[in-house]
């Protein structure tokens, strides 16, 4: 391959939903270095919600919609594709994208193809999706893990083999997300300065744990009459999550703020960052709190430990437990020095290892070596 051509890689998606796989998909176009790789992003039509922001990368955007549910027309119409924008590495990312990419990439004459996966989800194992996706996955040359817990996850519930697998952990813009203060963030949010805010970033799904949270509110308010509740998503638990928080009287505790674009202004207003999840791949708004100076009260599921350091960056408890999430966020609250100390160092540890710079340097590294770019070919 002449070195002095771009790298034509087709970055392949399920569509473009408002969710944390496609936000990091969008994140690394955004970062990648444009004088040595370009970039088209082909959906396959599952979703449009945040379409516009990658339209306004300035890449090329391809659609191609399924014409019904069983449309093998598109493993054409994909390997054309590839074909004429002379494709030398396939990503793809979620579920869909991984089967059709994965059956067609090499067979159209990319050098690499590679699937991203971000998170360690029981749906992933329906046999619909697990049967497929093993029968695929096979003529892909990596399977990229968020975290070592994901990985361990593909090879042993997905049938990955270790040799295949690369983690490449998800990476935090340190100039975007970083301590501050929060006096402006928590005006816009009319929070007073001797609230104590406890706040969490997520879909309303049950994946997230809400549900753990408002119970642990209710321990929680009992100590603290003004600590406050700040949620930041949306989602299709809303309505429920906000007759829960009414049935048990913290209506006046609790903001809804559905989903914004500001949460980097926004996480300064926040004390405590806590995300009880029931599952995760190693959940970036996790990060991002840490790279705020936020010490976390989370769950030690999935990539989660892996970013969140027990007793040192933060506490960890176990998942669908809201009296030991009660008591961690009380022990934050009583004891705001450590609390602080623990966000200084998870700021720390996101500048050792967790910073966006690391992670785009990965991905671009592998691009390059199976393209025939790198150094070292």
């Amino acid at each position: 391959m002449d070195p002095t051509r771009k790298i034509n890689v087709l970055q392949l998606v399920e569509g473009f939903n408002l969710g944390g796989a496609e936000k990091k998909l969008w994140e690394l176009i955004d970062h990648l270095d444009r004088r040595r790789f370009r970039t088209v992003v082909c959906s396959l039509g599952l979703g449009e919600e945040i379409k516009k922001y990658f339209e306004k990368l300035g890449v090329k955007i391809v659609l191609l919609p399924r014409r019904h549910q069983f449309d093998i027309s598109l493993i054409w119409r994909l390997w054309k594709l590839i074909r004429e924008e002379k494709i030398d590495i396939v990503m793809t990312t979620l579920f869909y994208a991984d089967f059709l990419g994965a059956l067609v990439g090499k067979a159209a004459g990319a050098k690499g193809v590679f699937s991203w996966e971000t998170i360690s989800a029981p749906e992933w194992l329906y046999p619909r999706r697990l049967y497929p996706y093993r029968l695929a996955i096979k003529f892909a040359d990596k399977v990229i893990s968020v975290s070592q817990a994901t990985a361990q996850w593909l090879h042993e519930k997905r049938g990955v083999s270790p040799r295949q697998i690369t983690v490449i952990p998800y990476g935090v813009d340190l100039s975007l997300f970083k301590p501050q203060n929060g006096s402006l963030a928590r005006q816009r949010l009319r929070i007073g300065r001797e609230e104590k805010v406890i706040g969490m970033v997520g879909r309303l799904h049950p994946q997230k744990g809400h549900v753990y949270l408002i119970e642990a509110a209710v321990d929680v308010v009992r100590q603290f009459p003004s600590a406050r509740f700040v949620l930041i998503g949306d989602g299709p638990l809303r309505h429920e999550l906000e007759s829960m928080v009414a049935d048990k009287n913290l209506k006046d505790r609790f903001l809804f703020l559905g989903f914004r674009h500001d949460v980097p202004e926004l996480l300064p207003a926040f004390d405590i960052f806590t995300l009880p999840s029931l599952y995760e791949g190693l959940p970036n708004v996790v990060l991002e709190a840490m790279a705020c100076g936020l010490p976390v009260v989370a769950t030690p599921v999935d990539g989660t430990k892996e970013a969140v350091v027990h007793d040192e960056t933060g506490l960890l408890v176990p998942a669908q437990d809201s009296k030991r999430l009660a008591g961690a966020l009380l022990f934050f609250l009583k004891q705001p020095d450590v609390a602080r100390r623990m966000g200084q160092q998870g700021r720390k540890r996101v500048e050792q290892i967790f910073s966006l710079q690391k992670q785009v340097a990965s991905f671009e590294e592998i691009y390059a070596r199976y393209a025939g770019h790198s150094k070292s070919s």
